[in-house]
């Protein structure tokens, strides 16, 4: 029988600009949700203690707890959470099959 993709994984830089930034993944949720803007299509990652009870919760390998809208849910499978430390893109990004690059308005 064949393993499926783990829904979501998480990499070691984004774990500790997690942990620079104040948020304990062992303890916390790490939120995940779909956005729709002029410039396209993208997820709004954010952390939190609870998780909201509208998303599904999802564990990643790292044992990290993650929270999800049924659209992320449904697009994320395989996706990794990364933290890009470069100045002019410092920030978390998604690395997942539905990526693609949108223009902003």
């Amino acid at each position: 029988m064949e393993r499926a993709n783990p829904p979501l994984k998480v990499t070691e830089r984004a774990l500790a600009a997690m942990r620079d930034q104040g948020f304990d993944p062992a303890s916390g949720t790490v939120i995940i949700q779909h956005i729709l803007g002029c410039g396209g299509t993208g997820y709004r990652i954010t952390f939190k203690e609870d998780a909201p009870e509208d998303l599904e919760l999802v564990e990643t390998p790292g044992g990290v707890r993650a929270a999800l809208d049924s659209y992320a849910r449904a697009h994320l499978t395989g996706a990794t959470i990364d933290y890009d430390e470069r100045p002019e893109s410092e920030g978390f990004w998604l690395d997942h099959p539905d990526a693609a690059f949108a223009a902003f308005c």
